[in-house]
C-alpha cells in the first residue's frame, strides 16, 4: 500500500498493543479483533475510520483535531483526514485500540436503535417481535405472443417479429 511513516507505526503500535489482524482491500487496509469479521479501523488512503459507539465517537471526535462522526454508516465512524494523522497521533493510537476492543467485545450500535432494544428487553413480559418476511413481487403478465404461429412474442406494434405471420 505504500503507507505513509505514521501509519506504519500506527499499526505496529496498534499489534503491540492489542490482538487485531490487518487485511488489505485494494488500497486500503481494515483491522480487525484477533479472529473477527467486524471492521475496528480502516485505514485508506484520505485518512483513518474508526468505530465506535455513539457517545464514545462524540467525545473521541472533540478530542481529535479535525475529526468528525460519521453516523450515516450502518456503524457510527469517527473520520480522521490524512494530514491530520501526525499531528493527533498518541489521541488517534488510543481511539484505534478502544474501537479494536469495543468491536472485540461486541459490535458497537447507535445509540439511537439501541434505546428500542433496551425498552423492549426491559419490560420481560413480551416476547420480542419476529421480523416480517420480505414480501413477493407479484407475477408478471405474460407477453402476447403471436396468434398464428405462438412463437414470438408480439412487437409493440402488434406485429409478429417473424415477418411471415
Amino acid at each position: 500500500m505504500g503507507a505513509a511513516p505514521s501509519v506504519a507505526r500506527l499499526l505496529l503500535e496498534l499489534r503491540g498493543r492489542t490482538r487485531v489482524d490487518v487485511r488489505p482491500s485494494g488500497r486500503s487496509l481494515q483491522v480487525r479483533p484477533k479472529d473477527s469479521n467486524v471492521i475496528a479501523v480502516h485505514i485508506h488512503p484520505g485518512g483513518i475510520d474508526l468505530a465506535l459507539d455513539q457517545d464514545r465517537a462524540n467525545e473521541v471526535a472533540l478530542s481529535i483535531e479535525g475529526a468528525y462522526v460519521r453516523d450515516d454508516e450502518p456503524v457510527t465512524q469517527v473520520s480522521v483526514e490524512a494530514y491530520l494523522i501526525d499531528a493527533n497521533y498518541d489521541a488517534l493510537l488510543d481511539a484505534a485500540v478502544e474501537a479494536v476492543e469495543q468491536r472485540a467485545a461486541g459490535k458497537p450500535v447507535k445509540a439511537a436503535a439501541a434505546a428500542p432494544r433496551a425498552r423492549a428487553t426491559s419490560t420481560g413480559t413480551r416476547a420480542p417481535a419476529k421480523p416480517k418476511a420480505a414480501a413477493k413481487p407479484a407475477p408478471r403478465p405474460e407477453p402476447p405472443r403471436c396468434p398464428k404461429c405462438r412463437q414470438y412474442e408480439l412487437l409493440a406494434s402488434g406485429e409478429c417479429p417473424s415477418g411471415y405471420c
